[in-house]
């Protein structure tokens, strides 16, 4: 692990992904599965696994995702999508956000003053 990249993190998101990371481990364990067969199941090595649970910041979000999906944690709003509510909170602020915010953001261009 690469402890500069891990230093400039915020302390807040390493602690959130060592509670996403425990929250994994919980999950895990309460299906009584091993980190083998979770690993076997979403197609990574059980060192990955490990990391995971440990809330490595270097593992890409994707297999946090793909391991929280296998074990049924509701994580983000996709279980409640699959059930066709969007009642979330996320879902409720995605949508509203996305009618106030403008579709693209550009810079302002600068108005150059060649009058010499």
């Amino acid at each position: 692990m690469n402890k500069k990249k891990t230093a400039t993190l915020p302390l807040s998101v390493r602690e959130s992904l060592k509670e996403i990371g425990g929250l994994i481990v919980c999950a895990r364990k309460e299906k009584q599965w091993t980190q083998e067969e979770l690993a076997q199941r979403i197609g990574i090595n059980r060192m990955t696994v490990g990391r995971i649970e440990k809330g490595a910041p270097e593992v890409a979000i994707g297999w946090y995702l793909t391991s929280a999906w296998l074990l049924g944690l509701p994580i983000l709003t996709w279980q409640a999508m699959g059930e066709g509510r969007s009642d979330t909170v996320v879902s409720d602020l995605l949508t509203k956000l996305k009618k106030v915010l403008p579709n693209r953001m550009r810079r302002s261009r600068k108005t150059i003053d060649n009058d010499f």
